[in-house]
């Protein structure tokens, strides 16, 4: 008899205290549903070489340091979103109720450690149920199509797995409504980008190999360089936007080395809206990047085809004391698991 992954499940939730598993993760985290994915194990066979006066065999083998870590795959819920996106980000402001409605605002930790998750993983339904510890969002990745759903992908990193946990029953599922493209708005510098799609990429770039003598687990995971990329799908109805990322403005005819940056808002919000909310107010989620500048890029006329391109663009910070960017989610949930 075989095992269906559509049984399994994973629950996420933010840890207290570095180490120590958080005992409430399967009654008080989110779990999340997700396309696919899984933490895989990362660890070798020390296979040693060959010596002067053995044989030609090899004679044994141990097993080295180990870590885990892999990706989540899911379409963007917002409760279990905002789980994600505080683990990735790190500051989560007071929640903020009024009129049926819960505003979350997250942004980026500029100092210290970022939050910790516990996971409990199932695999299989009965076929295994793992705790993860100290686990950190390495990287989360968004995106959209204009006839598609908003999607996400975790890359998560945990320092410390046991196997043979007890699976919860009952996990308190993210059940919020899913988004789709045409519920998703653009805006550079408060007008309108004819985008086709775009993603957001926040990479924090820990190292997952931080071994220390005397012990199987990762040493330390601390985070390195943040980065937040950005990119779209756009059809070309001006050149202003190639000028201001080519040449470095709008009005320019020929380069220039200075960027110009201005502010990106994408906005995803859902059909449905949150039960006892009044008026009437839907799920969403706001990513707000106060300083934007687009990479160069070429215009590739072929054809008969309809000029579109596809461009990248990073968010910067360039004044001390601000965010890079903002995150508010509005939900029926009081709390961020």
């Amino acid at each position: 008899m075989g095992f269906t992954s559509q049984a399994g499940q994973a629950i996420l939730r933010s840890q207290a205290v570095q180490g120590t598993y958080q005992s409430d993760t399967g009654t008080t985290g989110v779990a999340i549903k997700l396309r696919s994915g899984g933490l895989g194990t990362n660890r070798d066979l020390l296979i040693p070489d060959p010596e002067i006066g053995g044989g030609r065999d090899t004679v044994d083998a141990y097993l080295g340091a180990v870590s885990w870590g892999g990706d989540y795959e899911f379409y963007a819920r917002v409760d279990s979103l905002a789980t994600l996106l505080y683990a990735c980000l790190g500051t989560k402001a007071a929640p903020v109720t009024a009129t049926g409605v819960t505003t979350h605002t997250i942004t980026p930790l500029d100092s210290g450690t970022l939050p910790f998750l516990s996971v409990e993983e199932n695999i299989g339904g009965t076929m295994e149920t793992y705790n993860y510890t100290d686990a950190v969002v390495n990287s989360l990745h968004l995106e959209a199509e204009a006839n598609g759903y908003l999607q996400g992908t975790a890359n998560i990193i945990a320092a410390k797995q046991i196997a043979g946990a007890t699976k919860t029953p009952s996990p308190v599922w993210d059940n919020t409504p899913m988004t789709v493209g045409t519920n998703i708005t653009v805006t550079y510098n408060s007008v309108s980008l004819p985008a086709k799609s775009f993603s957001v990429d926040i990479n924090n770039n820990f190292e997952d190999d931080d071994f220390r003598l005397g012990s199987f687990y990762i040493g330390d995971l601390t985070a390195k360089g943040r980065e937040v990329s950005l990119g779209f799908s756009i059809r070309e109805k001006d050149s202003a936007l190639w000028r201001q990322a080519t040449y470095g403005t709008s009005a320019a005819v020929a380069p220039g080395g200075v960027t110009t940056k201005q502010q990106l808002v994408i906005t995803c919000s859902t059909y449905e809206t949150i039960s006892g909310s009044t008026p009437p107010t839907a799920y969403s989620l706001t990513l707000t990047f106060p300083q934007v500048l687009f990479s160069p890029y070429s215009l590739d006329p072929s054809g008969d085809d309809i000029i579109e391109s596809d461009i990248e663009a990073r968010a910067v910070r360039p004044v001390p004391g601000t965010s890079v960017m903002t995150a508010v989610v509005k939900t029926g949930k009081a709390t961020v698991a």
